[in-house]
């Protein structure tokens, strides 16, 4: 059986837990190709088992995979496939399943299964943040230092149970689908919009004395919004605030303006060959720790209602707004 997964990373949190899914796959038997959407037009569909996947981003896919799937053909048939999300807290999934189910079933594409596991925080802001927090938002964020070896089980299982899923879904057989929230799908659309208007009231900026005009931005941009002019200059039309250039910046260069306190997250320090080994290896494999009672209460759909309720707070807490503008340029 050949599966192939179109995925998205930004930072690589959610390649490297793919990668993990890659190595329980493969060590059964199974091929697993994975491609990322910066380099793929549409949506081939001569495979046995179709993946998506992607970070989440203010409950909902990363842009640039749902532009992906809505630019692909319809196949005929109904297809098979999987999903799997990546945020960087439990309360951070949101209604992404449901968005992801939806746009996936408008191109005859069911999802017979569904896998999540968390990433270190990533966003500049929230990382600004989360260096002075309180032990109470702190805790959150359950995705620090993640994709680890409690989400190496999660992934092995979810190994096992998709090629279960595939195969009754072959035979005809009735399978547990991934559950549909109405509700969660509301706060999705909710978060997306608090979202947009935070990009909007921010833009990004270059310190000119660090900036050395290098390129890396404007190269590992995955949809083309930033040329050089000498300096980076954004085109907000294409870009979709994944904030890859601000982590990429070898310089730390590139800021958001307006904001007090950012920090950066580069995953290309971590030798993840020997994070695979590590995370994968039988004794080093970790029983689920218990989550926060609090979190355990906002990760539910009433609970992620109640949390948008109250967005204006969290809002407050994570983004430090600028007393004063820094000295820069657009």
């Amino acid at each position: 059986m050949n599966i192939r997964i179109y995925y998205f990373s930004a930072t690589g949190n959610t390649k490297y837990g793919l990668t993990m899914l890659q190595y329980y796959l493969v060590s059964k038997g199974y091929g697993c190709e994975l491609i990322s959407v910066e380099n793929e037009d549409a949506i081939r569909y001569d495979c046995d088992l179709l993946g998506f996947a992607s970070p989440v981003y203010g409950g909902y896919p990363a842009k640039i995979m749902m532009d992906f799937i809505e630019r692909s053909e319809t196949d005929v048939h109904k297809v098979p496939a999987f999903i799997v999300l990546c945020p960087c807290s439990t309360l951070g999934y949101w209604g992404s399943r449901e968005v992801f189910i939806d746009v996936l079933s408008a191109k005859n594409i069911q999802v017979i299964a569904d896998l999540g596991f968390l990433g270190n925080p990533s966003h500049p802001v929230v990382l600004g943040s989360l260096k002075r927090a309180k032990p109470f938002l702190l805790s959150l964020f359950d995705g620090i230092g993640r994709p680890n070896g409690f989400d190496a089980v999660d992934i092995r299982n979810f190994s096992d149970k998709l090629i279960s899923a595939r195969q009754n879904y072959l035979q005809g057989k009735k399978i547990k689908r991934p559950r549909y929230s109405r509700i969660r799908r509301w706060v999705s659309n909710k978060v997306k919009s608090r979202e947009i208007e935070l990009i909007n009231e921010t833009s990004m900026a270059v310190y000119r004395d660090k900036c050395v005009k290098c390129g890396l931005c404007q190269k590992e941009c995955p949809v083309g919004a930033i040329l050089l002019d000498p300096y980076p200059v954004r085109n907000t039309g294409k870009c979709f605030s994944c904030q890859k250039c601000i982590n990429i910046c070898p310089k730390h260069a590139l800021y958001l303006e307006g904001i007090e306190m950012i920090d950066y997250y580069n995953r290309k320090s971590l030798n993840d060959e020997e994070l695979l080994k590590k995370h994968t290896n039988d004794s080093t494999r970790n029983p689920h720790r218990k989550k926060p009672i609090l979190l355990r209460i906002l990760s539910t759909g009433i609970g992620m209602a109640i949390a948008v309720i109250f967005q204006g707070i969290s809002v407050r807490l994570l983004v430090q707004r600028a007393r004063t503008k820094k000295t820069a340029y657009k």
